[in-house]
């Protein structure tokens, strides 16, 4: 198996960041968990300190994720205005070439 071909195509190739955001939180959730897990505190205090991670964890993951809608929500307003400059640009070099090509018949027929 070419492990640097593998390597580089992963590295070079289109980079999903939601999949990387969400392997980053699982990981970040794991080792909390563990840490929390193996230390020194009463059950109370440890559930209280897993509780407190967890809506800290899903307030992170709110914020991304309304990060990534706005985000995107941007790019499709642009990829809009694009789309519309475009269409106006290619109306505006029909009419152009139509009006060039009644010139042309006008002066041919006269």
């Amino acid at each position: 198996m070419n492990y640097k071909k593998l390597i580089n195509d992963n590295l070079h190739g289109s980079c999903d960041t939601t999949a990387v955001v969400a392997a980053l939180l699982a990981g970040v959730a794991v080792g909390a968990a563990l840490g929390i897990l193996f230390a020194p505190d009463s059950g109370s205090e440890t559930r209280s300190q897993i509780s407190d991670k967890a809506k800290d964890l899903a307030g992170t993951i709110k914020d991304k994720a309304q990060q990534v809608k706005s985000s995107i929500s941007h790019k499709a307003d642009d990829l809009k205005e694009m789309k519309d400059e475009f269409t106006e640009n290619v109306k505006a070099k029909a009419e152009k070439v139509q009006a060039d090509v009644k010139n042309a018949a006008g002066s041919t027929t006269a």
